[in-house]
């Protein structure tokens, strides 16, 4: 999960690919081929609400206010990178205790 996170110099690049489903679910999985971390949304990707949920699925996750994320690339695309303004060590152990809490619940 460590080659989704690329750090820079304010902060780290998260790079997701995005799934249309039922519920708002993140991180919902990792795509190693593709080095994603992927995210479930439950909104169309229609006149942007998609990228909403995921900006606020995604700040929820890391207890972070909206404004703290950007979509940095891939606004229209499944594969997005999200910058959010924190460490990558503490982005990978967090991402790691959910990925662990997530998979246990299932």
């Amino acid at each position: 999960m460590k080659e989704a996170v690329e750090e820079t110099r304010d902060g780290c690049l998260i790079h997701i690919r995005v799934k249309i489903g039922n519920k708002s679910c993140f991180p919902a999985g990792y795509d190693a081929w593709r080095k994603r971390i992927e995210i479930e949304v439950s909104e169309k990707p229609e006149r942007g609400k998609a990228n909403q949920q995921i900006i606020k699925t995604i700040a929820s996750f890391f207890s972070l206010p909206s404004s703290s994320l950007s979509i940095a690339y891939g606004e229209t695309s499944r594969e997005k990178g999200i910058f959010i303004r924190k460490e990558k060590n503490e982005i990978l152990r967090m991402l790691e205790n959910g990925s662990q809490s997530s998979a246990g619940g299932n």
